[in-house]
């Protein structure tokens, strides 16, 4: 049975925050987003973030902004990987935060890819950011209000076994499917042409409205005979597609993205 929960959510990160501690997608949801896209780059494209990385694939890059979160130096990147969204927001209203966000580190990092002055390594750091931020981006529990933390507060059990709702997010549903990323992206990779074009064109604002829409969802929470929340199949069952879409449209909306800023 089910029981809707009034809560609230946000975050992924790469290091631990202050107020909003979290990890991202999961190594494997950001592989499957980096493999989807490699796979919908022009030639173009793709000869030139072959020369800027080394051949490095954008699936092997993707988690690199995971792998340096106990590095200090990047301590200030953290905020920009979630924005703070409340149920009463709207972009004309909503606080920002001054140490930066989500739509704030696309933003940056689109930039310097183009820029004429960056270095390589700038490039190449501005190129695995933005891989990276794009999957976080369209994680529903990534735009949230910031009341419980990104879903870490919300405990519950999952098949059993003590976890958080973020966690649930991050990996558990995409983890449950026992695949490799790339065969995860190569089940889900095929898209009609129709809805490609559906999900394209759109500005950063709007793939984080979507994920503010779609994470209200993710608190009806499946429970056990005491009530309390303990989500198996039917949670499975009923939020597997959800994570599939917002895993696929990150991957083609990051080729559509890149194909444009390498176009420049």
């Amino acid at each position: 049975m089910k029981s809707t929960v009034f809560l609230v959510s946000a975050t992924l990160a790469l290091s631990t925050m202050v107020s909003l501690p979290a990890h991202s997608y999961g190594q494997l949801g950001h592989r499957i987003v980096g493999e989807i896209a490699q796979h919908n780059l022009t030639t173009s494209t793709q000869e030139q973030i072959n020369a800027l990385t080394n051949g490095e694939s954008l699936a092997q890059m993707s988690t690199w902004a995971d792998e340096i979160r106990s590095d200090p130096k990047w301590s200030h990147a953290s905020p920009w990987h979630y924005i703070t969204l409340e149920d009463d927001d709207s972009w004309s209203t909503v606080e920002r935060s001054a140490d930066g966000d989500i739509i704030t580190g696309l933003e940056k990092y689109e930039k310097v890819m183009v820029s004429p002055t960056a270095t390589q390594q700038e490039k190449w750091q501005a190129l695995a950011f933005y891989v990276h931020f794009v999957g976080d981006i369209h994680q529903p529990l990534h735009v949230s209000s910031a009341a419980d933390r990104g879903g870490n507060t919300v405990k519950l059990k999952w098949f059993g076994n003590d976890t958080n709702l973020h966690s649930v997010w991050d990996s558990k549903l995409i983890e449950h499917q026992k695949l490799s990323y790339t065969e995860f992206a190569k089940f889900i990779g095929r898209v009609s042409k129709e809805d490609v074009k559906k999900w394209q064109g759109k500005s950063y604002y709007e793939w984080a409205s979507e994920s503010r829409s779609m994470r209200y969802a993710t608190y009806e929470l499946e429970t056990n005979r005491d009530g309390q929340p303990d989500l198996r199949f039917q949670y499975v069952f009923d939020h597997t597609p959800t994570a599939e879409l917002r895993l696929q449209q990150a991957g083609f909306r990051l080729a559509e993205k890149l194909n444009e800023i390498f176009s420049k």
